[in-house]
């Protein structure tokens, strides 16, 4: 055995010799080239690693920046960001702006906008170009011209401006500008460039585009990018206590969860509460003032006007007219900023125990503002204002549990408080929010989330505004001008906006909005996206119909059963129209029957329509049923008297015939009716004389032996 081994081991020896200098030299290549490729993917990871860690933390950075209220509630007169020098042409498109309303509070005066933007134009600056084409697309005093706004608007876009890029893309978007034709490819591209401008719209426009994964890769983190600027944009404007409107948002058509709002219904609020106001009622004027303010109620904000009202209704002892004026003096708003002032009118709402007037105390002692610095205090008046629902005083708490002023630090508690304030419409703490759930402060990190806060914060920003435009021309019977605001606000992501949009184009009730049946689909397609169960079921009937699209009852069926599982109550008789009918689906008498009770239980006012169609399905529930039995008696008859030559023939072969004449057999049944009535009536008199006769005292027609009558 040693020797077997021995010469084994020689012959290995030998093997290991014969090798080529050729073979050794390919495998120490292919072990060089594998660890090259092992170290090139390694350092990939690494820099992959590093560059996400970088942005995790940049977002760390912006949340402890935001979250900790160092930069959310800053001094009055803080900067926030740094001041740019404007030239003399921009300054002019900016009044151009506010000369046609596009401001909080501006007053409107076409002619003079439109000088503006010309003298800018004629100065060489794009901005001027992109104002003209903004007035002539939206008829704003100059007759709709989309074809010459197209020209402006690409002469602006050369000169590399944003508003030129975002304007050409609404227009590739909608395909209503001139002869452009529609291309998604080619407004993603004009988005694009305008976003890297620094646009806002089109970064909301790009941001709504990834959400949903509409001509560009579905992707959250994307969206978030760009919903995070123009979200940034208007938290820096409260930040610096800049004049932040309300952005009303109503449906033109009534729906389940949102009837339509007339706009009378506004004018009718502002006369009442200015009757009231001018008959010296504090709450009146408190109201007034607050709608001047913020600019709600179709009013033009205007801040003088709101300290007018506030100061009446502060003379006459109103705690909240206090606590707002309290708040005008601290942030400077209208007047000289005034700590002791603020203090003063805070400290009278406070003793009337308004809510208002607490929260702002306790911003004046968390920041020291005309009082001694003190968390504790500022803590104990916001809870106090919290208590009573204030939502500044909800944030404010929201802000000492996360940056631990006067507390133990707690991001839990500060969710707690900054979800309270944000379900009130609170700005800045959705923002938070949104960082908090982006960065994992306190709750799991959740792009998704972050993602729903961010837009609800952008959508806030006068972006907006086209909203409540689009609405006064709607009612003002303006319906092109209309439609263009809406389009431009759909493409920007609201979801009112896309399902307006979407009516007017279903409608076609001017020459500009008639023919447009594909872009209505589009339209309910983007808002049923968002949720609108009302743009499914007109989905659903747009597929039932072919109108924009080749008809497809599948198509339709589906839309139909998603709005259904919403409680949609017209999704609900559709379904049930199609089982008794059988149209795309199959015939079910029964399933038919459940659909429409379901419909009547869901809303009351599908009642009415629904109860004929429940008559006719009952009748022909009734007549199937009668079809079966006199099947079963036909069959039975003939098995038993088939040696008599009985054989009545099933109803697949009479039923056709009688379907035939159907007219005869119906003259036949109704003239049966009308023979039954006609002999029951004549009995029922026959025995109603009898029993007249019979109680009359003789009783001739009584017989001998008939028993006397009872007394």
């Amino acid at each position: 055995r040693e020797r077997e081994r021995e010469r084994e081991r020689k012959k290995r020896a030998v093997q290991r010799e014969g090798d080529s200098e050729e073979d050794r030299e390919r495998t120490r290549v292919e072990k060089e080239r594998d660890e090259v490729k092992r170290k090139e993917i390694i350092a990939k990871k690494e820099q992959e690693e590093r560059e996400a860690e970088a942005k995790r933390e940049k977002f760390r950075r912006a949340g402890r920046d935001v979250v900790t209220g160092t930069v959310v509630l800053p001094h009055p007169g803080h900067q926030v960001g740094k001041d740019t020098e404007v030239s003399e042409q921009e300054q002019r498109c900016n009044n151009a702006l506010k000369l046609r309303g596009l401001q909080w509070g501006a007053k409107t005066s076409y002619e003079d906008a439109w000088n503006e933007y010309r003298a800018a134009s004629e100065a060489g600056h794009p901005c001027g170009l992109v104002g003209m084409g903004e007035m002539l697309k939206h008829g704003e005093g100059r007759p709709m011209d989309s074809a010459a706004a197209l020209k402006l608007f690409r002469a602006a876009a050369d000169e590399g401006d944003a508003s030129g890029h975002r304007n050409l893309a609404l227009c590739y978007s909608s395909g209503m500008c001139g002869d452009l034709e529609e291309s998604q490819a080619m407004a993603v591209l004009h988005h694009h460039f305008a976003a890297l401008g620094g646009d806002p719209a089109s970064h909301m426009a790009m941001g709504y585009r990834h959400v949903h994964g509409t001509s560009v890769p579905k992707n959250c983190n994307a969206a978030v990018e760009f919903y995070t600027i123009p979200a940034e944009e208007l938290v820096r404007a409260v930040q610096s206590f800049k004049g932040v409107g309300v952005v009303e948002k109503h449906p033109l058509t009534p729906s389940v969860h949102k009837p339509a709002y007339p706009p009378e219904h506004d004018e009718d609020v502002v006369d009442y509460y200015q009757y009231s106001a001018a008959r010296g009622e504090p709450s009146a004027q408190v109201a007034l003032g607050q709608m001047y303010h913020y600019g709600a109620k179709g009013i033009a904000q205007d801040v003088g006007e709101a300290f007018k009202w506030y100061t009446k209704a502060a003379e006459k002892g109103d705690g909240g007219a206090m606590g707002h004026l309290g708040n005008m003096y601290a942030h400077g708003t209208h007047v000289k900023a005034d700590n002791a002032t603020a203090v003063e009118w805070f400290r009278q709402g406070i003793d009337k125990g308004n809510p208002v007037a607490m929260a702002g105390y306790g911003y004046m002692c968390m920041y020291g503002m005309g009082v001694q610095q003190s968390y504790s205090e500022a803590f104990k008046y916001f809870t106090q204002a919290a208590e009573q629902g204030n939502q500044e005083a909800r944030f404010n708490l929201g802000t000492l549990y996360i940056g631990g002023h006067g507390v133990v630090k707690d991001y839990a508690k500060a969710i707690y408080y900054f979800t309270l304030a944000a379900n009130r419409g609170h700005m800045l703490a959705l923002y938070n929010l949104a960082l908090m759930h982006l960065n994992g402060f306190g709750t799991p990190r959740s792009c998704p989330n972050a993602l729903q806060f961010l837009k609800a914060v952008a959508e806030r920003g006068q972006q907006g505004q086209g909203l409540q435009r689009g609405f006064k021309l709607y009612h003002q019977g303006q319906i092109d001008r209309s439609l263009v605001l809406y389009s431009e606000a759909a493409e920007m992501g609201f979801d009112v906006a896309q399902g307006n949009a979407a009516h007017l184009l279903d409608l076609g009730a001017t020459p500009f909005t008639a023919h447009r049946k594909d872009k209505a689909l589009r339209a309910y397609e983007m808002s049923a996206q968002q949720g609108s169960m009302d743009s499914e079921v007109k989905i659903g009937d747009y597929y039932y119909h072919g109108w924009g699209t080749s008809r497809d009852i599948k198509k339709a069926v589906a839309h139909y059963r998603i709005a259904s599982e919403a409680r949609m109550a017209q999704a609900m008789f559709n379904l049930g129209w199609m089982h008794e009918h059988g149209v795309g689906i199959p015939q079910d008498l029964h399933l038919a029957k459940r659909y429409y009770d379901m419909s009547i239980e869901t809303s009351q006012d599908a009642m009415w329509p629904t109860l004929p169609c429940l008559a006719g399905l009952w009748v022909r529930m009734a007549a199937r049923e009668a079809i079966t039995r006199a099947d079963k008696w036909a069959l039975h008859l003939n098995r038993e008297y088939r040696s008599y030559g009985v054989d009545i023939p099933p109803s697949e072969l009479w039923l056709p015939r009688l379907a035939d004449i159907w007219d005869v057999v119906l003259v036949s049944i109704l003239s049966g009716f009308l023979g039954v009535t006609v002999i029951l009536k004549v009995t029922l008199a026959s025995q109603r004389m009898a029993q007249q006769r019979d109680r009359r005292g003789g009783g001739f027609n009584r017989g001998v032996n008939a028993p006397p009558r009872m007394i």
